[in-house]
């Protein structure tokens, strides 16, 4: 669920120790340099092109990745996540912009940083009170809308520049998609080859498996393509990047406090950007970091609170010297990993790199033209919003479908990606009570709520839970053997009532005082006895009984057949059809 998108990788490691952070991991110098090396080289066009999809001045997208680069590594959280400016909060980002200063982005810039400061103190704070993990739990279907709808903000905010028709940016989408006409008449036509040759580049490269096609970055070789191309065809200073040479000088903004502080008229608009930027930088960096540690080599898993705390200290620093907002990102993770990075290190070196490259290749830089880094940002945009992610999640559910969809269609006719989180939610809220309700034994919609927003967790072994609360444990071993459930030894039953993504924090908070040490092998059988299981829950209790294999002890779900499934996915979103009592498994 990132926003730049990450591959299934298989890449074998020697059965080793896992590199840690830190100190200890400086040991591994040799195979992060190079993967930082490989990163930067991807980052750099990639960060002036998110810049450049903000609405803020190219070199701010470097700045923040060279403070996310060098501050990542003594914060810790994660392993080979790469952190830095991600196009996912463009729109916000633009947006917040254009609000802030009344549709002008030079006045906007400034005061957007105050938020962004904001941003990062609200995250510290959240981060001490756990608050980490409450990305993992979001709706998929809500998360998976938002993103596809940001995906087509960028490819929207991008056919001017991709075109040659430079005008100054909208916040609202459907404006934005009427000005097309105009667009493409007023098109430039050397600039519109520029960026339809590489946008067509960057799709025919990531389409080649070959790892020889692999070995210098698409990103990069469509950026030196554009370069080279832009020299011949003789495009003119308007259609090209322009970074300051004297950059001590010229390329800090400050953030602008006694601006916002002297306008009260300005702050509710403050307070919704901290939020919306909150909310979609803390979700869409949690479900990154998941979905890169799935295919770290070395099976390590981040710690979502520290993850959440680095976010906020990296976007403190980063606002107050004139960047944008940091974030993990998909696509410089997944290279990080490819690169053989092993530890957060990797940031450093990529962050240093980054930093030569800005002060030494200004003069290059300078010669990227606009149309190739829209083509880069619409491609980002078009792995968002493509096919084969409806297609993803239609194969878990049509009710799946159904609230990715309200969530994208709403954030695009609202152009404010809260209200369209917003709808997506009660639209999720919305089909959990209709089921509820129609479910056997069902007592009306009140019981339905709290069904769904109380504890999930009903009884453990012979203890029943009161008040949220679970007594001592009696006749529960915590010592058994493998096998399969009718094969097990005194296992420790977990009783569960309806799972969805309203409930799972206080699922995991009780889950995690339940499961013993991995030095004491035990047996969980997890029975559900609720009336419905939705997709994210169900991610969610695989994945704890991943964990729980791992740590060397045996977990079985039981129950589920008393469940209808809405489709064949083995994840899909569950309703009881039968009255069957939990007691027969007792």
């Amino acid at each position: 669920m990132s926003s730049q998108g990450t591959q299934t990788l298989a890449i074998e490691v020697p059965a080793i120790e896992k590199p840690q952070n830190g100190i200890a991991g400086l040991k591994h110098w040799r195979y992060d340099l190079l993967a930082g090396l490989q990163v930067a080289l991807v980052g750099l066009p990639l960060s002036l092109g998110i810049a450049v999809a903000s609405g803020a001045p190219p070199i701010t997208g470097v700045i923040s990745a060279i403070v996310g680069g060098l501050i990542y590594p003594f914060l810790g959280g994660s392993f080979v996540t790469i952190s830095g400016p991600a196009a996912g909060l463009a729109p916000a980002l633009l947006a917040g912009m254009l609000t802030l200063g009344h549709g002008d982005l030079t006045a906007g810039y400034p005061l957007l940083l105050v938020a962004i400061c904001f941003t990062g103190i609200v995250q510290i704070i959240l981060s001490r009170f756990g608050a980490g993990k409450f990305g993992l739990f979001f709706p998929i279907s809500v998360v998976e809308g938002m993103l596809a709808a940001i995906g087509v903000m960028i490819i929207v905010k991008m056919i001017p520049n991709f075109v040659g028709h430079l005008t100054p940016p909208v916040k609202s989408i459907p404006l934005a998609i009427a000005k097309f006409p105009e667009n493409f008449l007023h098109i430039t036509p050397t600039v519109f080859l520029i960026g339809g040759i590489s946008l067509g580049l960057l799709m025919i490269l990531y389409q080649i498996k070959h790892r020889a096609a692999q070995m210098i970055p698409p990103p990069l070789l469509v950026v030196g393509l554009g370069i080279l191309l832009g020299w011949l065809l003789d495009l003119t200073p308007d259609y090209l990047i322009h970074v300051p040479s004297d950059i001590l000088n010229q390329g800090f903004r400050l953030p602008d406090f006694q601006g916002v502080f002297g306008h009260p008229d300005l702050w509710l608009d403050v307070l919704l950007i901290v939020v919306t930027v909150t909310l979609i930088d803390g979700t869409e960096s949690i479900a990154t970091v998941a979905a890169i540690d799935k295919i770290d080599p070395f099976k390590r898993r981040s710690d979502p609170n520290k993850t959440l705390q680095a976010m906020g200290i990296s976007n403190l620093l980063s606002s107050l010297v004139g960047g944008l907002t940091i974030i993990p990102g998909g696509m410089k993770s997944t290279v990080n990993i490819v690169g053989g990075g092993r530890t957060l290190w990797a940031n450093g070196y990529y962050g240093l790199t980054m930093m030569f490259l800005l002060v030494a290749g200004t003069g290059l830089i300078n010669r990227i033209p606009l149309a190739t880094l829209a083509a880069l940002l619409m491609y980002v945009g078009y792995r968002l919003c493509a096919i084969r992610v409806f297609q993803k999640i239609f194969a878990i559910g049509k009710e799946q479908l159904l609230i990715f969809i309200v969530t994208m269609v709403v954030t695009l006719i609202e152009s404010d990606l809260l209200v369209g989180i917003a709808i997506g939610m009660l639209t999720k809220l919305a089909a959990l009570c209709f089921h509820l309700v129609r479910s056997p034994g069902s007592q009306g919609l009140p019981a339905a709520l709290k069904e769904l927003f109380s504890n999930p967790l009903i009884r453990i072994g012979d203890g029943r839970v009161s008040s949220g609360r679970y007594r001592e444990m009696m006749s529960v071993a915590t010592c058994a053997i493998r096998g399969k459930a009718g094969e097990m030894k005194n296992p420790y039953k977990i009783y569960l009532s309806s799972v969805t993504c309203m409930n799972l924090m206080k699922l995991d908070k009780a889950l995690s005082q339940i499961v013993v040490p991995s030095n004491t092998k035990a047996n969980y059988v997890v029975i559900m006895a609720g009336q419905v299981i939705d997709h994210t829950a169900m991610e969610y209790l695989h994945n704890f009984q991943d964990q729980c294999i791992e740590a060397g002890h045996t977990c079985v779900l039981v129950g589920m057949d008393h469940f209808r499934a809405f489709s064949d996915h083995v994840l899909a979103y569950r309703v009881k059809h039968t009255l069957q009592d939990s007691a027969a498994y007792a």
